[in-house]
């Protein structure tokens, strides 16, 4: 079975919808991030995904359960977070 693949945009990784943190792109986490609005739904929509099972970083695509998610800019907090971390750890 084919999964469907939608755009994610200003996306960002937590561990759950109640999280106030932000956490690593890896299998175990999930997403939350707006789907583009289109035609026959002209606003963005808000998501929360079911738990990662594959992250491929260089093609920038997430598979969860349901859906593949083909990952469009972070949001802005973010990729801030994500620069800071990576600052830290590269120290």
């Amino acid at each position: 079975m084919t999964k469907p693949m939608a755009k994610l945009e200003r996306w960002a990784v937590v561990d759950s919808i109640a999280s106030q943190s932000f956490r690593e792109l890896q299998p175990g986490q999930h997403l939350t991030g707006y789907i583009p609005g289109g035609a026959n739904l002209p606003n963005a929509k808000f998501i929360y995904t079911s738990v990662i099972i594959h992250a491929d970083v260089v093609r920038g695509v997430v598979e969860t359960l349901n859906t593949l998610y083909e990952l469009g800019k972070p949001s802005e907090e973010y990729r801030v977070w994500d620069e800071e971390r990576r600052r830290s750890t590269a120290a």
